[in-house]
């Protein structure tokens, strides 16, 4: 009860409180060990010399937490001898690896790596792969700042390794989510030594790598995504993961080394059997095993996949640089941006704001030109051709491209047909999607939710979409029910969505498209369900309130209504950023499809864009829209 109640003013933040509290329960267990009673067992006393472990080292965190170094030290030093003394080393190992912060933290690489090292062996032996996935990672950082740039990559390797072997097994979102921007520092790390090792190509790969982690680990445990042929996959996938995370448990919980051997050898067989399944399922979808495992493309496949004419800006947000790879049909090129994050952070949010608030045009003008400098500049004179295919990173999934401005006064959008896809993989996925999709086209727009979420001009959107898409089916207000559209969804070769779109950063997969209910449909078409459609759509049209907006994280991969719909089956999708004024959208749509047939979206949309911006000058009212997928 003292050592939770340690662990409960810790999470408080109350760290005085902790250290007291854990001093007086170390020295509590201490004293019976000093003094043990007639007939102690060897069982009581090791438990007894665990208790005391835990709670010095969590007096030792709370004297880290308060800016004390020394003492934590010291306190870390008390619990190893401990820790030392029982047959289960789990404490032991939680200790080692905190004193090797502390010597990283004091630049003393040799023993944080030689701590580090010490600690591989025993978490070897207790099974404990989120603990050795640490180790490597934090050993690679000590090699790295060594000089020893070999061996930290291959370090470095072996946690990506290790972090692509863990499912996130965490069943809340929050928690998912803090649990995958730590481990997305593991795949910048690796990106980095990598880089410095002149290894363009694999720096490339693991960044991608940390796209595809990041996209699983948001997914979470409680996915069940599939469509068409891979929908008996995904039980025995749960299946084997749940008995996969059951046998790590009982690893934890082992009370003896013959236990825990007992366990071991379960893990191994159900991780034996869960990559053979995933081998299979590569053999039958590869785009289904991208909802399981890693799988991501190479530098080569993906310059090989590139349409003539297309360059491809890969961005990685690092706590000190802007790390960006420029690469087209013939070579790639890497591009190191310095600055810091949270400056990078703040000048996205504040242009955004300002955009939102329909700031003055100067203004918004000027930030465009400062962003422009510092992400688009730099590249510049590696682009080739006037198509340009974005990957952002982390806060760049909010950023408006195409409404960066150039030192010659003018927008992106009008230099360059701009697409963005939320990792280069996906280009693996989308190259041939769409080509069989028929010529009868579903508009949706305004359905009848009430009067407070009334769209009369998506109505006249909707109308209006249907005089360039002769014998589209259009669904307006009472019509525009979940189960029509669901209906038809699947069978039409252009969809545009003019309604609301709900978002759920906490639970990106229960974000939806507001239609009417009835029919058995609840009215909400959520992500989740997205997943399950057959498609063969050559285009999707969200125009809809703020559906670019998805789950974003530090690593991300951006999980929301455009991901949906490319696994679904269609190759470009049309969302927008922000609540984009009704008069300035009902424009840019018509522009956008009276080009569409001859120009294909991406250029269709610049130009739209283009003739918006003349009427609409502020970027409000043209730049929130973007196009998902290729730039066709």
């Amino acid at each position: 009860m003292r050592n939770t109640l340690v662990t409960v003013t810790y999470a408080q933040h109350d760290y005085p409180t902790s250290l007291a509290r854990a001093t007086e329960t170390a020295r509590i267990f201490e004293d019976v060990l000093a003094h043990p009673p007639p007939r102690m067992s060897d069982a009581r006393r090791d438990q007894l010399r665990r208790l005391a472990a835990l709670a010095l080292a969590a007096g030792g965190r709370a004297e880290l937490a308060m800016g004390n170094r020394d003492g934590a030290e010291a306190t870390y030093e008390r619990a190893l001898v401990h820790a030392q003394q029982i047959p289960n080393r789990d404490v032991e190992v939680d200790v080692l690896r905190s004193l090797g912060h502390i010597a990283l933290a004091r630049s003393d690489w040799p023993k944080a790596l030689e701590l580090f090292q010490k600690g591989v062996p025993l978490a070897t032996q207790l099974k404990r792969p989120a603990t050795l996935m640490w180790l490597y990672n934090d050993s690679a950082r000590a090699l790295g700042a060594l000089g020893r740039l070999d061996e930290a990559l291959a370090a470095a390797r072996e946690a990506v390794r290790r972090a692509e072997d863990l499912r996130a097994e965490l069943g809340d979102a929050d928690q998912r989510g803090a649990f995958l921007d730590d481990k997305q520092g593991i795949y910048r790390q690796a990106v980095r030594l990598a880089l410095e090792d002149q290894r363009t190509d694999e720096a490339f790969a693991l960044a991608e790598r940390g796209r595809s982690r990041a996209f699983l680990d948001l997914l979470g445990s409680q996915t069940t995504l599939s469509k068409g042929r891979t929908r008996g996959l995904v039980g025995e996938e749960v299946r084997l993961r749940a008995r996969l995370a059951e046998a790590r448990a009982l690893v934890r919980e082992s009370a003896d080394a013959e236990e825990s051997e007992r366990a071991g050898a379960l893990v191994e067989a159900a991780d034996r059997d869960y990559r053979a399944f995933l081998e299979r399922v590569r053999g039958e979808s590869r785009e289904q095993a991208s909802l399981m495992s890693v799988e991501p493309v190479t530098l080569p496949e993906i310059r090989a996949r590139l349409p003539e004419g297309t360059t491809l800006l890969e961005y990685l947000v690092d706590d000190d640089e802007v790390i960006v790879w420029v690469i087209d049909r013939r070579r790639a090129t890497v591009v190191r941006i310095p600055g810091d994050r949270q400056t990078l952070v703040t000048l996205v949010r504040e242009f955004r704001s300002a955009i939102a608030k329909r700031s003055s045009l100067a203004g918004v003008r000027a930030q465009a030109e400062v962003l422009y400098d510092r992400l688009l500049g730099p590249a510049r004179e590696q682009i080739e051709g006037e198509r340009l295919l974005i990957v952002p990173h982390g806060v760049l999934h909010y950023l408006p491209f195409g409404a960066l401005r150039s030192p010659a006064h003018r927008w992106a959008a009008e230099d360059f047909a701009l697409a963005t896809l939320p990792s280069a993989s996906v280009l693996r996925y989308v190259a041939d999607k769409g080509a069989a999709g028929s010529d009868h086209a579903l508009v949706v727009g305004n359905p009848d939710l009430g009067a407070g979420l009334a769209l009369p001009w998506a109505e006249r959107e909707a109308r209006m979409v249907a005089r360039y898409e002769p014998g589209a089916t259009v669904l307006v207000r009472g019509d525009a029910t979940e189960a029509k559209v669901k209906s038809l969804l699947e069978s039409a070769g252009l969809v545009h969505f003019a309604t609301h779109g709900v978002l759920k950063e906490s639970d990106p997969l229960s974000s939806v498209l507001l239609l009417v209910p009835g029919g058995g449909e609840d009215g909400r078409l959520e992500v989740r369900e997205l997943f399950g459609f057959e498609m063969s759509a050559r285009l999707v049209v969200l125009s809809a309130c703020e559906t670019g907006l998805g789950k974003l994280s530090r690593g991300d991969e951006l999980v929301g209504l455009q991901r949906a719909f490319l696994y679904a089956g269609t190759p470009a999708v049309i969302t927008t950023l922000w609540k984009v004024d009704d008069r300035a959208s009902y424009q840019l749509i018509r522009s956008f499809y009276s080009r569409l047939k001859k120009a294909g979206p991406a250029e269709a949309l610049r130009q739209a864009q283009r003739e918006t911006l003349k009427a609409f000058a502020h970027p409000y009212s043209w730049a929130a829209f973007t196009l998902t997928g290729l730039p066709r």
